[in-house]
């Protein structure tokens, strides 16, 4: 099975700094190296699939619920963000008549939201997370049940998913078991084990519904057409025509790809394998524009030497439609961050590198050119001559990704917090 780079970096640490490996991952690389029958992570998923989850289930029975008390989560804990902070954010300042609790296992998430919203937020796993887990009504999250962080599935708790996008790529039962493994790495066994327990799916469009049914086996009459909670705020920034003061910036988005090994390290690939970030700095100069560069969550990028390029990381600001916000330009490959951005109107360039070997690995739902609005570029020169063209004239292909726009997101416009938080309170 494919490694992640940090998993990789994680298992030659020995061998680069010995002296500062912890003794426990210290042992851990030892036995992994001289006992081939050494299977930590099977031992993992059997307490956790057995014990730890008989235990909750046992509990849930005997532990009273708490009124109208609904957890969140999101990015298997790791961050604030995507449609479930949309929604608990909604819940904050709409004086909704619920106790919303979010989850995570990140220090400074914690920290963040304690700050902002006292009493709000808990660690998880942890004694008080276990007891707010088996206490609550309803849990919203927006990648799988390990949003919740080492908290088990039961049956006494309705999950709210709001997933974090539209898929151009096959995903869940649409790829092999083994894609899906290299794809989410360890963690893709309580996703795939629990994601048809799902009570109510929140989609954008008929074309979610349909794609999710045969990715997940989930029913249906499970799911509900109401829009992306994040994209509320996008709607909102478009209706008011906010006119941006900050000059000419590209945004760079590029989608997940696993690990590294192939032909080029795809972590440090700037657009295009034939872009490095001197050229990328002179075609930024003559066009007097600047570059985000916005790694996917799981993904590391190194930090830019000019001038005219940011980073901006998950860490650095969770909500890309933020930086959405103050772009001019889009540039992506397979992401599907790129629908999200059709609510602005605002151009977008395609620079899919690898499609071949992309597609092999990891699988379209449809042709590249059936699933993209123009322009596609394959050579760097056409990547910058699009760029620069998308920089003078912002209306070219306008046409095309309305098109596309209602395909993927339909006639919903704004107010997706409001009709999903509807929908959850019924049951409260």
């Amino acid at each position: 099975m494919s490694m992640s780079g940090t998993q990789r970096r994680k298992d030659s640490l020995e061998d680069v700094n010995p002296g500062k490996v912890p003794p426990l991952l210290r042992t851990h690389l030892l036995l992994k190296r001289f006992f081939s029958s050494y299977m930590p992570w099977a031992v993992y998923w059997a307490l956790y699939f057995g014990p730890w989850t008989w235990l909750f289930r046992g509990l849930s029975w005997i532990v009273p619920k708490e009124a109208n008390l609904v957890i969140f989560g999101s990015n298997e804990g790791k961050h604030f963000s995507d449609n479930s902070r949309s929604l608990f954010e909604y819940t904050q300042v709409n004086d909704e008549p619920i106790r919303a609790v979010w989850f995570t296992n990140n220090k400074e998430v914690y920290r963040q939201i304690e700050e902002k919203y006292p009493g709000k937020v808990v660690m998880s796993p942890s004694f008080r997370a276990s007891f707010l887990y088996l206490r609550a009504e309803q849990a919203v999250i927006s990648f799988g049940y390990q949003d919740l962080c080492k908290m088990p599935w039961i049956p006494s708790i309705k999950v709210n998913q709001l997933w974090h996008g539209v898929p151009l790529k096959k995903i869940g039962l649409l790829k092999t078991s083994q894609r899906t493994s290299d794809d989410y790495g360890p963690t893709w066994r309580i996703f795939m084990k629990w994601i048809h327990k799902i009570d109510r799916f929140f989609v954008a469009s008929e074309y979610e519904l349909k794609i999710y049914t045969k990715a997940f086996g989930i029913p249906e009459n499970r799911f509900i057409i109401s829009g992306n909670p994040r994209n509320d705020k996008l709607y909102s920034h478009k209706k008011a025509n906010k006119k941006k003061n900050n000059g000419r910036t590209i945004l760079y988005a590029p989608t997940f790809r696993v690990g590294k090994g192939d032909a080029h390290d795809q972590e440090s690939i700037l657009m295009h394998p034939k872009i490095d970030e001197r050229r990328m700095h002179e075609f930024l100069v003559e066009n007097d524009a600047k570059l985000i560069i916005r790694p996917h969550w799981v993904s590391t990028t190194p930090e830019p030497t000019s001038d005219r390029i940011t980073r901006v990381t998950h860490d650095d600001e969770p909500d890309l439609n933020e930086l959405m916000i103050k772009s001019d330009v889009l540039v992506t490959d397979y992401s599907s961050a790129y629908i999200d951005w059709l609510i602005l109107n605002r151009p977008v360039v395609f620079s899919p590198y690898d499609l071949m070997a992309y597609t092999k690995n990891y699988g379209l739902l449809d042709d590249y050119e059936e699933l993209v609005p123009p322009p596609i570029c394959h050579a760097p020169n056409d990547l910058f001559s699009a760029m620069a063209e998308a920089l003078e004239n912002p209306s070219i292909y306008a046409d095309h990704r309305e098109k596309m726009k209602q395909l993927y997101l339909g006639d919903i416009a704004g107010e997706a917090c409001e009709r999903v938080f509807k929908h959850i309170s019924q049951d409260m």
